[in-house]
């Protein structure tokens, strides 16, 4: 019995995983209802990890559950846009704040090379260029030694994944960008850390609320 729960707890968080990166990037259209029968045949495995699995990211955001009609693809919604960003920067300034007051000069050395070495990345602008600005902001989150912190963020990400990289692709790259948060963490001045990294978020949601206003078809794109 104990083998028969793990294994289905084990299948259910591999289809959680497989769907929400398919939520993350738009492969589920904004309002058309999402096919489970035809899921359950690409992904190989049976309708209740699925819906088990659709339930999980509604209750997350990720898609939406209607009644009468299953799940669909969420929406792009300026209002949750402007909500969700709003959220994201109160949070990264409270991060950041904590960061300047925690973090090693040791920690902050590494952070400074990871942002090197992101910015030598030369190829073109992809979902990868994004996942690693992502990742740059959660190692920031990690230097607070704070779990919540950290999964909050992630969820954020993932609810605003797939506009930021249409935001990103539209605006091309800012490789100076994470260089001078390191500067400003190594200052560990926290109140010039949040103001500057506050006004980053807000033009970023800025640009992408006027993509999403002027280019609806560009971001129905696939990445």
């Amino acid at each position: 019995m104990q083998v028969e729960v793990a294994e289905k707890a084990t299948s259910v968080g591999r289809v959680y995983e497989q769907l929400k990166l398919m939520a993350m990037t738009y492969r589920f259209r904004p309002g058309l209802r999402i096919n489970e029968a035809e899921l359950s045949k690409q992904l190989n495995v049976s309708r209740t990890p699925l819906r088990e699995a659709l339930n999980r990211l509604a209750s997350e955001g990720y898609v939406a559950a209607v009644p009468n009609r299953g799940f669909i693809g969420r929406m792009l919604d300026v209002n949750e846009i402007v909500s969700l960003h709003e959220f994201r920067c109160a949070l990264e300034q409270a991060i950041i704040r904590i960061v300047c007051e925690r973090a090693s000069d040791a920690d902050l050395a590494e952070l400074a090379q990871f942002a090197a070495e992101s910015a030598g990345h030369d190829e073109p602008l992809t979902v990868a260029a994004l996942q690693r600005d992502e990742e740059f902001h959660l190692r920031i989150a990690r230097l607070t030694r704070n779990p919540e912190f950290i999964r909050t963020l992630e969820n954020i990400n993932g609810r605003i994944h797939f506009v930021r990289w249409i935001d990103l692709r539209r605006r091309g790259r800012s490789s100076g960008a994470h260089t001078k948060i390191v500067q400003l963490l190594q200052s560990r001045d926290a109140e010039r850390c949040a103001e500057h990294l506050g006004n980053v978020i807000r033009r970023r949601r800025e640009e992408i609320i006027d993509a999403i206003r002027s280019g609806a078809a560009d971001i129905l794109l696939s990445p």
